[in-house]
């Protein structure tokens, strides 16, 4: 649970084995590129763009189809442009196909009241034509008594009317317009397009055979372009090219005898203080699924540390706090068991269904010390309710005081660790001191109010010597100017770097109390499982259709509760993390590790 550590390795050889010498890297796939040559067009590390959109946009539709058959076995040469071609022009046929449809099914729904008929045709009615209006039943005594018109049906609201003039005026009423086809015209035209759209899906179908071919085609395309962008990342001249990338410390005897048995020269390098080095993540797969919590808001820089433990734990207990019951984790359980084997795959599917034990586990958890089952508390004296957290004789979340103490606990103890790891990584400097003093900052700040609340003078006597200690500390030790110079510019200057951290204790208290959201969307969920209990129970006491009222109010109810929690779950605990807890803990950003890797298997 680190960030790996990298060295600097720049590949020599004769100019004449660079191009085998860039395959044989890429077989390896373990050095992040580094641009050696001014007119390399790749950044370093950067993918190589596809090189055909379509074919993507093809093997995408492909994928998307419901109904797969197998790689097609001696199907013979394989066209890449022809199989894209074809695939795109059933996906723009069922596209069309599929927007007639619907335009057909208004257009059908539009013209049923009025009847299947068939218009006169052009001139048949001389200046005149046929204008249809919708009348309010209430005002069709409103219709002129000279003009030519009929209802020719009449519902709940609308009269529906036909009139023959040679405007739309002559009736006082909006027309509307319908489809020139008939009725029965317009059912054969929607039957003609649901067959050819069944011929369409058939057709895509049988395309899915062409599912593999098409994508190792396309990533022995996108190889052949990561090598060109590697050639053109290397230094060349007449006889000799050099290469330059980063690769894991323990990768480096494999590129080592690589270039051994080349005839290569290799130099190592430790990273310099000057380099930026990309950052290599690498957690154990239980856990790894929290990297892509991190990674999307931030990626932290090589020198900084690994926040993914850190957030894996921390993301799992507020999601489960939000949920705040045990019998909604155990649904979020079951529908994690029902996709098990799909999301057991893949290696990232896997990692992603790890994280999600981990936020289901934690949801039971917290559900059963709530004693919360879809918004019922367990029998009294049952094991249940003796698995219930009491305080001071009343269950924890019935106590609003204590749930805000224990939030905002939380929050300060998650915000002390960040200035603690944020020290720890700064060790060997001042700057540890201010990060320590931030740290006695929150904690005394805490106990102090919570002395303040519950009257506890103990913890005042303790709190406010913690703040004065720990914002002295600050004062002094918030500068990266040289702590030992005897330059009175300097240490007055060193003075005004601390005076400038004063602004960050309205930020840290802010910070705070920003955890109160975990008790206050804690509560919303509570309640309204409360009140779909309630009104259910209401519902079944009128009896008859009632009970079955109460039941789509129980489904319909706590179903949207979860999905309420899961998104409050997901959002506000990440939040907390990758604001709060991100902005005093890891300041430093990075850019990925990208290996140099070859995409096709064979």
């Amino acid at each position: 649970m680190a960030i790996v550590a990298l060295d600097k390795l720049t590949v020599f050889g004769p100019a004449s084995q660079k191009s085998e010498t860039i395959l044989g890297l890429q077989e390896l796939g373990c050095l992040h590129l580094v641009p050696l040559s001014e007119t390399a067009e790749a950044a370093p590390g950067r993918a190589a763009e596809p090189v055909s959109q379509e074919t993507r946009e093809a093997l995408r539709y492909l994928d998307a189809c419901p109904v797969q058959r197998p790689p097609a076995p001696g199907a013979g040469p394989f066209d890449r442009a022809a199989v894209t071609a074809e695939v795109l022009a059933t996906k723009h046929a069922e596209e069309t196909l599929a927007d007639e449809r619907d335009d057909l099914q208004e257009k059908i729904a539009a013209l049923e009241p009025w009847g299947d008929f068939e218009r006169p045709p052009e001139g048949a009615l001389g200046a005149n034509r046929l204008w249809f209006y919708l009348v309010p039943v209430k005002r069709t005594d409103e219709l002129p008594r000279d003009a030519v018109w009929e209802i020719v049906r009449r519902d709940r609201q609308f009269a529906y009317v036909v009139a023959v003039a040679e405007s739309p005026a002559a009736i006082p009423f909006r027309n509307v317009e319908l489809d020139p086809r008939s009725l029965s015209q317009l059912r054969e035209r929607l039957a003609a397009v649901e067959r050819e759209l069944d011929e369409a899906h058939w057709r895509r179908v049988s395309q899915t055979r062409w599912r593999d071919p098409l994508r190792l085609e396309m990533d022995r395309a996108d190889d052949v372009v990561a090598q060109a962008a590697a050639a053109a990342a290397a230094w060349t001249d007449e006889d000799v090219f050099a290469l330059r990338g980063w690769a894991p410390r323990v990768a480096v005897a494999d590129v080592r005898a690589f270039c051994d048995r080349r005839g290569l020269a290799l130099t190592v390098e430790a990273p310099a203080p000057a380099d930026a080095p990309p950052t290599l993540l690498q957690n154990p797969d239980r856990v790894a699924g929290a990297e892509g919590c991190v990674t999307f808001y931030i990626t932290p820089g090589y020198r900084a540390w690994d926040p993914t433990l850190v957030v894996y734990l921390s993301f799992a207990l507020f999601f489960g706090m939000i949920v705040s019951d045990a019998a909604y984790g155990l649904v979020l359980g079951l529908g994690l068991l029902l996709f098990w084997g799909r999301l057991s795959k893949t290696r990232s599917s896997r990692r992603f269904r790890n994280l999600a034990v981990g936020l289901v586990s934690f949801t039971v958890a917290y559900g059963v010390a709530a004693g919360s089952y879809f918004g019922l508390e367990p029998p009294p004296d049952s094991l249940l309710d003796r698995l219930r957290v009491y305080v001071d004789g009343r269950p924890m979340t019935e106590d609003r005081n204590a749930m805000m103490a224990i939030s905002v606990a939380i929050g300060a103890a998650h915000l002390t660790l960040a200035n603690l790891i944020a020290a720890w990584n700064r060790r060997g400097s001042s700057r540890v001191l201010g990060h320590l003093g931030w740290a006695a900052v929150i904690v005394g700040g805490f106990l102090w109010g919570a002395g303040a609340m519950t009257g506890a003078a103990a913890f005042a006597e303790v709190g406010m010597p913690a703040v004065i200690a720990g914002a002295v500390l600050v004062l002094l030790f918030s500068s990266d100017r040289p702590l030992l110079s005897f330059s009175p510019k300097t240490q007055a200057l060193r003075l005004v770097d601390g005076a400038m951290q004063i602004p960050n204790l309205t930020k840290a208290f802010g910070d705070v109390l920003s955890y109160l959201r975990l008790f206050a969307l804690g509560l919303a969920s509570a309640q309204l499982a409360i009140t779909f209990n309630d009104l259910a129970s209401q519902s079944f006491r009128a009896g008859g259709a009632g009970v079955a009222l109460a039941l789509v109010i129980l489904v319909a109810g706590h179903g949207i509760n979860i999905l309420l929690g899961l998104m409050g779950g997901v959002v506000h605990g990440l939040r907390l993390n990758c604001i709060e807890f991100f902005n005093w803990s890891l300041n430093d950003e990075g850019y990925p590790f990208r290996p140099f890797t070859k995409k096709a298997t064979n």
